[in-house]
């Protein structure tokens, strides 16, 4: 079965100079004036994504009946919530419970935000949250992938959302949410959807690669999951190679990349911007999904490629993307 994207959306705040600026995000311009006012920053950001990756307005109304059985949500995540329940805890331990507002208590799950996205547009075959650090973006889409193949759903949105804590502001993370519409049939659903598949995943697949004290993972298990890697594309020719990693995860990542550059090469195939393909997540676990959208969005196709977001503690998600159709899967 071949799996389609066919929307992407995203929003993201880039790093600035005029701090104390104004906002970022005008949660008006993208959700209009009224349902939003209680959803958290990361909330907000995934539905104006998910609402852009449809094609649809948040005062739509949302999928019934059949198409809405068949539509499914999954959601990455690492930071959605986290100063919720930082403010949530500093008010608890200072003034009790009675210092936190019922509005905002519905704030404190993290399947809040992809529950919001899924109660808004209608979704009623699953709403998955996943939480791992870095990698969840991409993994939402390995979800997604998966629960197409095996008829869980016939479109599905695999989106990821995060607010950076107010420690690592300053450090390298920034707010962002992104969004891309998987369909097993190329269809989005409602009438919104864009016209036609932008691009094909055909591989998906994730690994972990527990690193030693300094810091570098096992020669054999790294040499293993660049084998398997690289049989995503397999004799494809030229293949872009792109890894997205926090900075700490730097080394790692660099690693991962020389070591599925030669296993490429092993199997025919070559990474004409091998230099390059390292760069850095700076929006968490919403990296992976931001790279896939820039590779969707590119308008010459670009052939295929593979994707991978690697994570601090070893752990790292690849995905296949191609403008052209190779049902495989791993």
């Amino acid at each position: 079965m071949t799996v389609l994207i066919t929307g992407v959306g995203a929003v993201a705040e880039e790093p600035r100079t005029d701090a104390g600026g104004a906002p970022w995000f005008d949660p008006a311009a993208h959700l209009g004036r009224r349902g939003w006012k209680y959803l958290t920053p990361a909330t907000r950001y995934l539905l104006a994504a998910g609402n852009q990756a449809l094609g649809r307005r948040h005062d739509d109304p949302p999928l019934t009946g059949a198409a809405a059985e068949r539509f499914g949500v999954v959601t990455g995540t690492q930071y959605a919530i986290d100063r919720v329940h930082r403010r949530m805890d500093a008010t608890l331990t200072g003034e009790g419970v009675r210092g936190i507002s019922p509005a905002e208590v519905p704030g404190f799950s993290m399947n809040t935000p992809g529950s919001q996205l899924a109660i808004s547009t209608g979704a009623r075959a699953f709403s998955v949250t996943l939480t791992d650090p870095v990698t969840a973006g991409l993994g939402a889409v390995l979800f997604a992938v998966t629960a197409l193949r095996t008829g869980r759903a016939d479109t599905v949105v695999a989106a990821a959302a995060d607010q950076a804590p107010e420690d690592h502001g300053g450090s390298g993370e920034y707010d962002a949410a992104a969004a891309v519409v998987l369909s097993a049939r190329g269809r989005a659903p409602g009438s919104a959807g864009p016209g036609r598949p932008l691009a094909a995943v055909t591989g998906a697949l994730s690994r972990f690669l527990a690193p030693d004290p300094d810091g570098e993972p096992a020669p054999a298990a790294l040499g293993a999951s660049a084998a398997r890697i690289a049989a995503l594309p397999g004799a494809a020719g030229a293949v872009r190679l792109v890894i997205d990693a926090p900075p700490a995860a730097t080394r790692l990542a660099v690693a991962v990349r020389d070591a599925v550059t030669k296993a490429l090469a092993d199997a025919g195939s070559t990474v004409p911007d091998a230099d390059a393909a390292v760069r850095p997540g700076r929006h968490c676990a919403v990296s992976g999904l931001l790279e896939l959208t820039a590779l969707t969005a590119r308008p010459d196709g670009g052939g295929p490629a593979v994707l991978i977001s690697v994570s601090e503690s070893g752990h790292l998600t690849a995905i296949r993307i191609d403008n052209a159709v190779r049902p495989e899967f791993i």
